[in-house]
């Protein structure tokens, strides 16, 4: 009965003595067992090395460490390190807060888990984050990019530059490059939009991976792209060919105009030309055929303005309209043809086919008749006529009249 009544005292004094433990470390105390009161600290900004006095006991396995994180209600004691060899003096406690105070203990341990008695609990604090670059700089008005520089990192412990950035307005930071090397001063962030504004920040990274406190915070606006070309016209009376003009741009960032067409508003409009004139004529060998344009500024910069919504319609002068055969009269020596024409008909060709000489032509008519006298008695012959414009285009042919030489 003794016996029992002084192991559930023992237990007693284990739950008592190891109460600011965690529930998931060894709870049982073995009084035996060395405890460690010479706990020394040494911090930085996101760790703190402890060293300690090994114990010479062989009863000893290891040591366990014990923390409290301020920013837990409960205090309790958790273990956050397993050193399994008595002979260990050193550790390190990483992933810290920068500028926060832990309390600490460490208890040795024996082969079977069980632990010591509680040595000195000491507390010890982070140093804050280490300041950032000491100067950063964006410059502005790039085509479609972005430039930082800033001074580098005086600390040797500095590896690398981590750079974020955000839009205006937003808080939306994200990170967008790692620039390797302390002596590394620039960035060209080239994943950006004409004429957007852009605001940035920087961070230095140790080789142990520790970031610093943030920049100055520093803003850009890319170059905008230039502005849309105006007053754009295309001709529809002038033959085999369209001719475009447009307002002329007065810019000393100027580069050319970019031509872009398409023969139907309802296709891709594919790239033509590209001149440093306000006008351009668009050379195509057909009658009445209608194009569509857009067209662009294009700076020095190789920036280009966006093309316009609606297309610039134009088209090549159409044939005149094709005679009209009023009437055919033939006797036994001639054909009389009369016909009605258009206004813009210079001349008209008269193509006749049959009788035994095949198809024969007469061109240069200026009268809207022609008398055909190289007929022969008895047989059949077909008459076309075709007007002829001031440009020499010709019209579709009439439709064919004939007759026979009775």
């Amino acid at each position: 009965m003794k016996r029992l009544i002084l192991k559930s005292s023992l237990a007693l004094l284990a739950v008592v003595m190891g109460g600011c433990i965690s529930p998931s470390a060894p709870t049982q105390v073995n009084a035996s067992l060395p405890t460690v009161q010479n706990l020394k600290t040494i911090s930085d900004m996101t760790e703190i090395g402890f060293e300690w006095t090994p114990t010479p006991s062989p009863d000893v396995a290891g040591y366990y460490l014990y923390r409290s994180n301020p920013n837990e209600n409960s205090g309790k004691m958790k273990v956050v390190a397993d050193i399994k060899d008595r002979f260990a003096s050193h550790h390190v406690d990483s992933n810290l807060a920068p500028e926060t105070t832990y309390s600490y203990e460490m208890r040795t341990y024996n082969a079977n888990k069980q632990i010591s008695n509680a040595g000195v609990m000491i507390s010890a604090s982070t140093k804050a984050l280490m300041d950032s670059v000491p100067f950063v700089r964006a410059l502005t008005n790039l085509p479609e990019r972005v430039k930082l520089i800033w001074r580098p990192h005086p600390d040797l412990r500095v590896a690398s530059y981590i750079v974020e950035k955000a839009d205006i307005g937003k808080e939306n930071w994200r990170a967008i490059a790692e620039v390797k090397g302390r002596l590394n001063a620039e960035y060209i962030d080239d994943s950006v939009k004409s004429g957007r504004a852009y605001k940035y920040r920087v961070f230095v990274k140790t080789s142990t991976g520790t970031v610093s406190k943030p920049s100055a915070i520093v803003d850009s606006t890319t170059k905008p792209l230039p502005s849309a070309v105006s007053n754009i016209k295309a001709s529809n009376d002038v033959p085999k060919k369209i001719v475009l003009t447009w307002d002329s741009v007065a810019s000393d960032d100027f580069g050319y105009y970019k031509i872009y067409s398409a023969s139907n508003k309802f296709l891709p409009y594919t790239y033509l030309a590209k001149t440093k004139t306000n006008s351009y004529e668009d050379l195509i060998n057909e009658n009445g055929a209608t194009r569509y344009y857009k067209i662009t500024i294009v700076d020095k910069d190789g920036l280009e303005s966006k093309r316009p919504e609606e297309a610039i319609v134009g088209s090549t002068l159409a044939a005149i309209d094709a005679p009209v055969i009023t009437s055919i009269v033939a006797d036994s020596s001639a054909v009389k043809l009369s016909w009605n024409g258009s206004e813009k008909s210079r001349s008209y060709t008269v193509i006749r086919e049959g009788g035994d000489s095949g198809e024969q032509k007469f061109t240069n008519i200026t009268d809207s008749e022609f008398i055909d006298t190289n007929v022969v008695y008895g047989l059949k012959y077909t008459y076309r006529v075709i007007a002829v414009d001031e440009y020499g285009i010709n019209s579709d042919a009439s439709k064919k009249v004939s007759v026979n030489i009775e």
